[in-house]
């Protein structure tokens, strides 16, 4: 029998504690055993948790988790896909809405939300069908993060995580987002996404920081170099957040203005006058 669902958990040296409520948070679902399909990759973790019965563990060398994920996503069967992160859960109670759309299999892609408070109670349910993931791209502001959505396996094709790369999921999303020909997003917060330090998104050290930098300039080239109109919303975005991330996280003016300065030359800048959001509305006034 194929596995309605396939979650791929991501491992790398995370707190036994943390990845137990992880993986606790997937056995609480209603789905049944031949229903689900627990996937952890542990990308060269230190010391590898002791993590139970019932999950297909994966051990690799350290390569990161675009890597790790690739890894997972080679190994899965099942109808759907869902990324959690091992320190992040699922919040059952919540995406058993989210159940309810795999089990139909009319979507594509169903999307949900996100909190930073470990809740576990339904928000009001409400979802909504769109025409297309095109039709989202185009119309919505896109939330990027792999593991805020579940999607149909088979639409992947030959799309995978690019190796070595921070804020991964800013590249395949929208790109897997085109791929999808029925979309339906739900109001539901069902992902706990927890904050704490120790995350290569919270490091600030001058290395760490002009990498992810460089790595958000790289997305926006490579985004813009597949020529889709479709995309233009979400790079004219993600350019908003590099320009924000630059000041927030360098607090040079000097590497602002040379950042800038590369944008121009790319063609990137002006933005052009958007009513994407106040933010973007403010940054295009100013560049």
């Amino acid at each position: 029998m194929t596995p309605l669902v396939s979650f791929i958990v991501t491992y790398h040296n995370e707190p036994e504690a943390f990845v137990a409520a992880c993986l606790e948070s997937l056995r609480a679902l209603s789905l049944t055993e031949e229903e689900a399909e627990i996937i952890v990759v542990d990308d060269g973790s230190e010391k590898p948790c002791l993590l139970g019965k019932g999950l297909r563990i994966i051990r690799q060398e350290q390569a990161g988790l675009s890597v790790a994920r690739n890894t997972g996503i080679s190994h899965a069967t099942g109808k759907y896909i869902q990324f959690v992160d091992a320190d992040d859960c699922l919040l059952p109670s919540a995406y058993e809405a989210v159940i309810d759309y795999l089990r139909k299999e009319t979507a594509d892609i169903i999307l949900f939300r996100m909190t930073t408070k470990d809740r576990n109670h339904p928000d009001k349910e409400s979802g909504w069908q769109m025409s297309s993931g095109q039709s989202y791209c185009l119309h919505h502001n896109l939330r990027a993060a792999a593991w805020g959505y579940a999607f149909r396996r088979s639409i992947l094709g030959d799309l995978r995580f690019y190796p070595g790369l921070l804020h991964e999921d800013e590249l395949f999303t929208p790109q897997l987002f085109l791929r999808a020909n029925t979309l339906i997003e739900l109001n539901v917060k069902a992902y706990f996404y927890r904050q704490h330090e120790g995350t290569i998104t919270h490091s600030t050290s001058p290395e760490k920081v002009k990498k992810r930098l460089d790595d958000i300039h790289f997305t926006i080239k490579e985004l813009h170099s597949l020529g889709n109109p479709l995309l233009e919303r979400r790079i004219r975005q993600l350019t908003v957040d590099y320009l924000q991330k630059t000041w927030t996280q360098t607090h040079s003016l000097h590497e602002l203005r040379c950042r800038v300065s590369e944008l121009r030359k790319e063609g990137f800048l002006p933005l052009p006058l958007r009513r994407y959001s106040l933010r973007y509305l403010l940054a295009s006034l100013v560049f």
